[in-house]
């Protein structure tokens, strides 16, 4: 029996309990939000998003794209629809992402709550932060 192609290409959303995982949340809304812009051979400020490694250490801004319980993180703030502009000049460096139309509040909640956690990568490595019932 084939699935649905809703149910192929869903998102899955964590419970209000558990901390989102890279492996299971986090790489779901990127290859359906981002990897069309950031992959190899894009103009996309060198930040690639085609693995959990890339989206750590690649980007003109790598220092400050991503950080670990920091709301400050560019990636947090241009989701939410702030640009991010250069101190001296006002010049803008990173839109909003995606540049035409923000991702849900739901998605912006599973990426924002995984930040905060510290970025886990696996699903074990979530359970190991999530609070025990």
């Amino acid at each position: 029996m084939e699935m649905p192609a809703a149910a192929v290409s869903s998102i899955p959303l964590p419970g209000p309990d558990e901390v989102p995982s890279y492996d299971v949340h986090v790489s779901a809304i990127v290859r359906r939000y981002c990897l069309s812009c950031h992959r190899a051979g894009k103009d996309n400020g060198n930040f690639l998003m085609t693995s959990y490694e890339e989206m750590l250490t690649t980007g003109d801004y790598v220092d400050q794209s991503i950080i670990a319980g920091d709301m400050n993180s560019y990636l947090i703030q241009v989701i939410n629809g702030t640009e991010i502009t250069d101190p001296d000049t006002g010049e803008v460096l990173i839109r909003q992402m995606p540049p035409t139309k923000l991702i849900s509040a739901e998605y912006i909640d599973v990426l924002t709550r995984w930040i905060l956690a510290g970025m886990p990568e696996t699903a074990e490595d979530a359970q190991a932060l999530s609070p025990t019932p």
